[in-house]
């Protein structure tokens, strides 16, 4: 009675690591087709340079920027009053102060400056908001950092400030593969893009749950 209890907890243990598995081979087998087959598209909602083709359009995407907080004087501060007169048979004083204290900036933390849609290219980042524009040519592309949390960092050589695009995690995954996509037909990299998805792939086929072994006597 306790080896079938045992089997049946390591039978549903195996088909939820099975489903798992399942779900992450169906996600890269996805991704290896699309880098195989996909070369962006057109649009009407944004200006194409020639030969560029959208591979992603992000909307209700957040432009994160950083913005200092208030800052504060810090330090003792000491002064004396000195009556200068008077008015109306009021006397007036005149404050001469003297500080020993520093300004103190505000620390820097990311915010929300606007919401709109951004769009990956072969050739660029372009965000449009309701206020604001911002676009990242591959060009001038110094660095790109995805975070966990969902947002992607662009530095490029012709902007002092990175320009940070949010979507939210759920869109993590398919954003990179979008992006490193549009990535390597700027770089003409996609024959090793697929290469490195191919072997990703393999490796999940290699790492397939095996099914348990029955204890029990066949019958039994």
């Amino acid at each position: 009675m306790f080896e079938r209890h045992r089997e049946k907890k390591a039978a549903a243990e195996y088909e939820q690591a099975l489903a798992h598995w399942q779900r992450e081979r169906d996600g890269e087998a996805a991704a290896v087709s699309l880098a195989q087959t996909y070369a962006g598209e057109t649009t009407s909602e944004l200006m194409l340079h020639a030969s560029e083709a959208v591979f992603a359009k992000i909307t209700d995407a957040g432009l994160i920027e950083l913005r200092r907080g208030p800052g504060q004087w810090q330090g003792r501060s000491a002064g004396v009053s000195v009556p200068v007169g008077s008015l109306a048979g009021r006397p007036i004083r005149y404050h001469v102060g003297a500080s020993r204290g520093h300004y103190v900036q505000g620390t820097p933390h990311p915010a929300a400056i606007d919401t709109g849609t951004a769009f990956i290219t072969n050739q660029r980042m372009v965000f449009q908001g309701h206020s604001q524009t911002r676009e990242c040519l591959f060009a001038k592309l110094l660095g790109c950092e995805q975070s966990d949390d969902g947002s992607t960092t662009f530095s490029v050589s012709n902007r002092q400030k990175p320009t940070t695009i949010h979507y939210g995690p759920q869109l993590n995954g398919w954003v990179h593969l979008r992006l490193n996509l549009a990535l390597a037909h700027y770089r003409n990299e996609v024959p090793a893009l697929i290469e490195r998805l191919q072997h990703e792939l393999a490796a999940i086929d290699a790492n397939k749950p095996a099914p348990p072994t029955p204890t029990s006597p066949v019958g039994d």
